[in-house]
């Protein structure tokens, strides 16, 4: 509900300086423009709560865009190039969860590493440039539109309630907020922990290059410098929408209000002729804020929950006695 008054608020606030903010023009610019990050949000929402980290989603999501395009230059038919986009994010994000979980690196090193060395990857395949003519079959994809509603943003709204349905009324979402709430723990009812952790991993180097194949598509060219500071945005859209940085907390519908919100502060402050300066001091602040609020919440929450076991260690002391 704090995201939706943010929003609220906000909005109103920039159509008071620019009435042509609630256009229905702007409105769908603002939607499509969100949905690469809620896309690859989604699964990052799933790392943050099983207790992870992953910040090669960037540089995944060019890999997927640059994979999928150069096979289609070279003649390969418009479904196994897609294929062969989402793979190549399957396949880095299986060398993150191998090598955090059995290898016993860190995420934060894991991944940082992986986003230069995909990055790196990237220019090499195609030395800096866009990567065109894709064919105009696989560019519909992307730039469609029903009524209008573009494709991409009907896309977004399935994946984004599969992505809802699994996390809240399956086993296997319930195992991911087990291991993020209590490693410890999970492991001793008997979830296999790293296995499900590299399984997180590699759903999130697919969704990176799945939204890299979309990107490619609605721009009809594979671009390689598009992962810059995305993986900044897909955790600032994660955490703006109430997801825990320690794990076991958190829904798709906040990291839908949270990559909205990014982008209707984003559209806005360029809508009110605001330096774009302030449009990274702005999210910064927000996401310091969203940390601030989490840690407020955790340490009350920690305290209630001692305080209730000492009430209950004196009751027992008593009912003994």
């Amino acid at each position: 509900m704090g995201l939706v008054a943010a929003l609220l608020i906000f909005s109103v606030a920039i159509s008071l300086k620019n009435h042509n903010y609630y256009g229905e023009e702007n409105l769908i610019e603002i939607l499509r423009s969100s949905v690469y990050i809620f896309i690859i949000g989604i699964v990052s929402t799933y790392v943050f709560i099983a207790g992870g980290l992953d910040l090669s989603v960037g540089s995944v999501y060019a890999l997927g865009s640059i994979s999928c395009a150069m096979a289609l230059t070279n003649g390969v038919p418009v479904v196994l190039a897609i294929i062969i986009g989402i793979a190549s994010g399957a396949v880095a994000g299986l060398l993150n969860g191998v090598v955090i979980e059995y290898l016993g690196i860190p995420p934060l090193i894991t991944t940082l590493g992986s986003l230069y060395v995909v990055e790196g990857v990237v220019i090499v395949l195609t030395g800096g440039n866009s990567v065109f003519p894709l064919p105009a079959s696989f560019n519909a994809i992307g730039e469609d539109t029903l009524g209008p509603i573009p494709y991409l943003v009907i896309y977004a709204v399935v994946f984004g309630i599969i992505g809802h349905i699994v996390l809240e009324y399956t086993r296997f979402g319930y195992r991911i907020r087990a291991t993020g709430g209590n490693r410890a723990a999970a492991r001793n009812m008997g979830i296999k922990v790293k296995r499900l952790s590299v399984i997180v991993y590699v759903l999130s180097g697919i969704s990176a290059a799945v939204a890299g194949v979309l990107f490619a598509s609605e721009l009809a060219s594979g671009q390689p410098s598009i992962g810059g500071q995305t993986e900044l945005l897909v955790i600032a859209a994660v955490i703006i929408g109430g997801t825990s940085m320690f794990g076991g907390v958190g829904t798709i519908l906040g990291t839908a209000l949270g990559a909205l919100l990014l982008e209707v502060i984003t559209d806005g402050l360029v809508m009110i002729d605001i330096n774009p300066a302030y449009q990274d001091i702005a999210i910064g602040a927000v996401i310091v804020i969203a940390v601030g609020i989490d840690r407020l919440q955790r340490g009350r929450q920690w305290r209630i929950s001692a305080t209730t076991a000492v009430e209950r260690e004196e009751l027992s002391e008593e009912v003994a006695t």
